[in-house]
């Protein structure tokens, strides 16, 4: 028999892996208790509401997928000490456009559980502290991708540009999001995408006091 935390853990992975599978408004509390192999009361037990499950493995779906493309970023650490910012985002862009195609149904639930923050104060509460949970994160990788220091223990504020260098790369996936809804065959490729950052990398080595001296 499941343990308290095992049960909600179980209804969490279920429901990552059924709103895949079945989007938002299929992925009913029978279906959720079924895969997760516990009694129909167990969402309202644990989450509240169905709605709350969902939008919590949706949110969750997006923090491991930051977390599995920062690992990129410690690789290219242990490989090139020396790389820059836009060498790792250079790194990080062909996992990211791989995983894209995939996780756009996820964005989309998001975007939903966003128009129905306008109308409740605890899930904007709740979408706000998730983006920033996402900048901690991508902070993170930046700080130990370009320092190989450890970052900051949590209770400690971040430099504020890696701060900002951590939005715009949040910001270029969402962007990225929005247009592969609309014409997901005018986006770029992983290698275009990193082709890009390369050469943005190798104009700014260029242009730096270095070359200049």
């Amino acid at each position: 028999m499941q343990n308290s935390d095992e049960t909600k853990t179980a209804l969490l992975h279920a429901a990552k892996r059924l709103i895949l599978e079945h989007g938002y408004a299929g992925t009913s509390v029978r279906k959720l208790t079924a895969e997760a192999g516990v009694n129909l009361g167990a969402v309202n037990y644990h989450f509240g509401s169905r709605e709350n499950l969902l939008n919590e493995a949706i949110l969750e779906s997006f923090l491991e997928w930051v977390e599995s493309v920062g690992e990129v970023s410690s690789e290219l650490t242990d490989s090139d000490p020396n790389a820059g910012p836009l060498e790792h985002m250079a790194a990080q862009a062909r996992p990211t456009m791989a995983e894209l195609p995939r996780r756009l149904s996820l964005f989309v639930m998001y975007l939903e559980a966003l128009l129905q923050a306008q109308r409740s104060p605890e899930l904007l509460g709740r979408l706000a502290a998730h983006y920033a949970e996402q900048r901690r994160r991508a902070s993170e990788f930046i700080i130990a991708g370009t320092t190989g220091g450890d970052p900051p223990p949590r209770d400690e504020p971040l430099p504020r540009m890696v701060e900002v260098a951590a939005s715009f790369m949040i910001a270029v996936v969402d962007g990225l999001f929005f247009q592969a809804m609309l014409d997901p065959d005018a986006i770029p490729t992983g290698d275009e995408l990193a082709m890009f950052y390369e050469g943005l990398a190798a104009a700014t080595r260029a242009t730096g006091p270095a070359a200049s001296g």
